[in-house]
């Protein structure tokens, strides 16, 4: 397990973590999740030892502080944009096997895992995004480690080579290791997390499961419905007494709040009372409008309490 106990960064007078605390457990995948400045990065730069903090980061029952060399040899990392000098992607693997203590058959069994073992004789440079992040990946399972952090890893990679290096993680995970990633996409946090942390200002702000992020943001699912004219009113009037919000969209149809995410009740409760739906349009919260909404419920439920 990776425990993190009150981590606080500050850069001068910026506090970039405040009072962080969270676990990942055996297993399990945490997606940290935030908009640009929340801290995610500083958190995850703290917990590989590379940044001084207050606080205490243990993993595998090693300290961060009192034994960095130890607690980082439990945990492979991948950068958001991984920098190798030109050489051949064998000797790449060679030369941080050596740091890692790994052998030639542990270099190439990563290798072979990342889908690599054609691209041996590769240049860095002649290597795609894609294929550059794969080789970053084949580094971090050197020495086999059993946690893996992982600072945007798809951020560059086509929707192709993405679904690929996801499909790999999700393996490794799924393997009984534990992940800690950092996302700005839904499809992501959706396919792997077990758990999603949001940060805002350094802190957390929502820690729990990602089918809930909707709901703590204030934001669900929208329907557009496409009604005639005629029925709007009728429709309205029909979808009130069912308990579901919605409005005139001003002669395009109606702008229907769904009901636990549950997109089909509004149109089965329109047919149902012979009011025909012409068409619809599903529209689902982006995920900036899902970090916004999780920080400002939070400021307000805050000010509630008089906090």
């Amino acid at each position: 397990m990776i425990g993190i106990k009150n981590v606080t960064k500050n850069f001068g007078k910026l506090r970039a973590v405040d009072s962080v605390s969270l676990a990942a457990g055996k297993g399990e995948a945490l997606a940290l999740l935030g908009t640009n400045g929340a801290g995610k990065s500083t958190l995850i730069k703290c917990i590989l030892g590379l940044l001084d903090f207050t606080g205490e980061v243990i993993v595998n029952g090693i300290s961060v502080k009192a034994d960095p060399r130890a607690a980082k040899s439990l945990i492979g990392y991948l950068p958001q944009e991984p920098v190798f000098y030109d050489m051949r992607a064998s000797d790449i693997m060679r030369f941080f096997g050596r740091i890692r203590r790994a052998g030639p058959d542990e270099c190439a069994a990563a290798l072979e895992k990342a889908g690599l073992t054609e691209h041996l004789h590769k240049y860095a440079s002649e290597l795609s995004g894609g294929m550059r992040q794969r080789l970053s990946f084949a580094i971090a399972l050197l020495s086999s480690p059993k946690f893996l952090i992982l600072d945007e890893p798809t951020s560059n990679l086509d929707a192709g080579g993405r679904a690929e290096f996801l499909r790999l993680i999700k393996e490794y995970k799924e393997a009984g290791n534990t992940v800690i990633f950092s996302s700005h996409r839904l499809d992501e946090v959706d396919y792997l997390a077990d758990r999603a942390v949001v940060m805002r200002n350094g802190r957390v702000v929502f820690d729990g499961e990602p089918g809930n992020l909707g709901r703590a943001s204030g934001l669900g699912t929208k329907i557009v419905l496409r009604i005639a004219d005629a029925d709007v009113a009728r429709a309205e009037e029909a979808l009130a007494r069912a308990g579901i919000g919605a409005h005139s969209r001003n002669g395009g149809g109606l702008l229907v709040e769904a009901p636990g995410g549950d997109a089909v009740r509004p149109i089965i409760e329109l047919t149902a009372r012979d009011i025909p739906v012409l068409g619809f349009i599903v529209e689902e919260p982006t995920m900036e409008n899902i970090l916004e909404g999780v920080g400002e419920s939070i400021l307000e439920g805050a000010g509630r309490d008089g906090s």
